[in-house]
């Protein structure tokens, strides 16, 4: 019997939104501040190299968050040019506050669906964060007015842990006083969502996307094309 119910956040209960240009306008109109010319498309492989998801500069940690000020100093440590803490502070706070500009908006069915789970499922969300914190994303959950349902919202940076480390879903599950095994975690990526759940022995249902999932070692073990289709799922077992 299913008793607990995780979810991921992007492309789970929101949808995807990119905000690189907001925040690449953002460190343009520091530099240009401090007087530092930098041709747009140099700031833009800079960005790129040091604000992907995982940068290979931060493999030492493997599934070790990497902090967005960690990001800052190495990339103007990249550029020669020194910066002090409260101008870090100052860029972070601004880039990682980014999303409140333009909010990404629920996947179909969401509200109604985590609406309905609430009533006989305690509920809690696992997501990394890559720049957008979980203090940042707490207050568009509240807005869209389904963070109430959530009894705890567990976020890398948070945690100081990428999916799929064990910590994650521990603490998640700790929170919900739940056993992995009355447990199920619903995500759109196998490497994280997946293969994080089934090795914490919790179930798992993966949303479907474009890649086939024939390749991977761990499978999911069910899968949905949208997020109503948990509700039937959860009944089901027993």
């Amino acid at each position: 019997m299913i008793k607990a119910i995780t979810f991921d956040l992007w492309n789970t209960l929101f949808e995807t939104v990119s905000y690189s240009d907001l925040r690449l306008n953002l460190l343009s109109k520091y530099l240009k501040k401090r007087g530092i010319k930098i041709p747009q498309t140099s700031l833009i492989e800079l960005y790129n190299n040091f604000f992907n998801f995982i940068n290979p500069k931060f493999k030492a940690l493997p599934q070790h968050h990497v902090y967005t000020k960690e990001r800052v100093f190495s990339l103007f440590e990249e550029l020669d040019i020194s910066i002090n803490s409260l101008e870090v502070d100052q860029i972070v706070n601004g880039i990682e506050a980014a999303m409140l500009e333009n909010p990404p908006a629920l996947k179909k069915g969401v509200k109604d669906t985590i609406s309905i789970l609430s009533q006989d499922y305690k509920l809690g969300i696992i997501s990394d964060t890559g720049i957008t914190p979980g203090r940042i994303i707490r207050i568009i959950l509240k807005k869209y007015g389904i963070l109430k349902f959530f009894l705890t919202t567990i976020f890398s940076d948070e945690i100081g842990y990428y999916k799929p480390h064990s910590k994650v879903f521990e603490t998640a599950l700790d929170n919900l006083s739940c056993q992995p095994e009355h447990s199920i975690h619903i995500g759109d990526l196998i490497e994280t969502d997946i293969k994080g759940a089934k090795n914490y022995n919790m179930r798992a249902i993966w949303i479907s996307n474009s890649l086939q999932i024939n390749n991977f070692d761990i499978q999911p073990d069910y899968k949905i094309n949208e997020i109503s289709e948990v509700i039937e799922i959860v009944k089901s077992i027993i």
